[in-house]
């Protein structure tokens, strides 16, 4: 399938303490199940989502313009236009992006879709686990925080 540029926009989100982001569902646009691929744009000052990683699913980051800030764990990586991140699955380094500039900043995002998967959110404990189309977050004692479908 081709999808042209004119053919779709991007949905513009206000994350509130995170920030806007817009993004562009290219694997749903295009029928795709078997890995995500997005592309995002953070504005200034917004951040992707909490630190995470994940035991069943690769994750890779490509800087299409602009400048992102990567942090893993403690560290923080700038990454320029044509730069990009990978983590694989089951490897325990908790990420996320940030623009900490005044212009937007683009990149594709890219990630396998495994059926089963578990997420894990450090910073505040709590765990995401999918079994399918069906997802369930738990606080850090076990107990469910929320649950839904995808």
């Amino acid at each position: 399938m081709i999808i042209k540029s004119d053919q779709t926009a991007a949905t513009r989100d206000d994350r509130g303490a995170f920030g806007v982001v817009e993004t562009l569902r290219l694997s749903e646009i295009g029928g795709l199940s078997q890995y995500g691929a997005r592309v995002e744009t953070l504005h200034p000052g917004a951040r992707s989502s909490n630190n995470h990683w994940h035991e069943n699913e690769d994750e890779l980051v490509f800087v299409l313009s602009g400048s992102l800030t990567i942090t893993e764990g403690s560290e923080e990586h700038v990454l320029q236009t044509g730069d990009a991140a990978c983590w694989p699955a089951g490897v325990p380094i908790a990420h996320h992006a940030s623009n900490r500039t005044d212009v937007p900043c683009t990149y594709l995002v890219v990630g396998t879709r495994a059926r089963q998967d578990v997420c894990h959110y450090p910073d505040t404990g709590r765990t995401l686990h999918r079994d399918g189309n069906d997802w369930r977050l738990l606080d850090s004692d076990g107990k469910l925080f929320k649950s839904g479908a995808f």
